[in-house]
């Protein structure tokens, strides 16, 4: 009988990465470069870590770049899917391939700050009773806090809505039975969340100065902002009426979004983003008709989509 270990065995004796620091891409290699350099100036060769790119089919020279880095970094893992599948499906895949306890998902234009990978690994190893923590951008040193529920969990998160603040932990989040649910609402990551502390109410929120100020310099285009941060946004809430979220909390929520929402479309046509604001009174007079707020709001709305030329 022989005492060898085929090359499939070796492969499972090795420890599973802490973190999965997951990386959907497209036709966008220099800002990738940049961030995979980025990482690994921090981390280096370190097991804790796997570094996962997901590729959508990009037409630049990405290939080319990441096989080069494959040479230079052992935890790094490059996956290229044969046909464009989308934005949305492509984030889906980079959930489905990560091989780590806990998984980052993270922008190919975002940049951390010196110190904040090691500091997600200490939050983990510190919190093991959360499946949902998440890194909020403040302007003090970093520092953790706990909670509990989904309510407490929108207002500490600001809405989970940046999507490279999520680290959920991978084998709850494989637990989720309908795991695409919003999956074309731009925001199946909050329902993600929320579907996470549904069953595990425990959470953690690193919160400081997370982000290096060039972080998110590829813009965003392609979506209608009204859309996605009203209808889409409010849509996830109720689904969690009377199973997470009460009706009063939905209705706190619902109000305090708009001090986040309607800066951002102000920020937006400042600042000509290609992303869409049409029919944004509409969606906002069928969601928000009826609350007594809502003639004050809808001018305030008005008086920033003014502002578009």
């Amino acid at each position: 009988m022989s005492d060898s270990i085929n090359e499939n065995e070796i492969k499972e004796l090795k420890p599973r990465s802490i973190l999965t620091i997951g990386i959907p891409t497209y036709n966008r290699v220099d800002f990738l470069r940049k961030c995979i350099e980025s990482i690994y100036s921090e981390v280096g060769n370190d097991s804790r870590f796997e570094i996962l790119v997901c590729d959508n089919c990009s037409t630049d020279n990405t290939s080319t770049m990441i096989n080069e880095l494959l040479q230079k970094y052992e935890t790094l893992v490059y996956y290229k899917n044969d046909t464009n599948i989308g934005v949305s499906k492509n984030i889906q895949k980079v959930l489905e391939l990560s091989k780590g306890e806990y998984i980052n998902l993270h922008g190919d234009d975002d940049y951390f700050n010196e110190g904040v990978y090691s500091t997600i690994i200490n939050m983990i190893n510190s919190n093991r009773d959360c499946d949902l923590m998440y890194l909020s951008m403040k302007w003090h040193p970093l520092n953790i806090k706990r909670g509990i529920g989904m309510s407490n969990y929108q207002t500490d998160s600001g809405t989970g809505g940046w999507i490279s603040g999520m680290v959920i932990n991978n084998d709850a989040y494989m637990k989720i039975v309908d795991k695409e649910k919003f999956l074309y609402s731009s925001l199946n990551h909050i329902y993600i969340q929320l579907e996470l502390l549904r069953f595990n109410p425990n959470y953690c929120i690193l919160s400081g100065q997370i982000n290096r100020p060039e972080t998110g310099s590829a813009g965003a285009y392609g979506y209608n902002i009204m859309e996605v941060a009203v209808q889409n946004y409010l849509d996830i809430l109720y689904s969690f009426r009377g199973n997470g979220l009460t009706d009063q909390e939905i209705e706190y929520h619902k109000l305090t979004s708009l001090a986040i929402t309607f800066p951002l479309v102000r920020w937006i046509l400042q600042t000509r983003l290609p992303l869409s604001v049409d029919g944004g009174i509409e969606i906002f007079t069928k969601y928000y008709e009826g609350e007594p707020y809502f003639d004050i709001k809808l001018e305030e709305l008005k008086a920033i989509l003014a502002l578009k030329v």
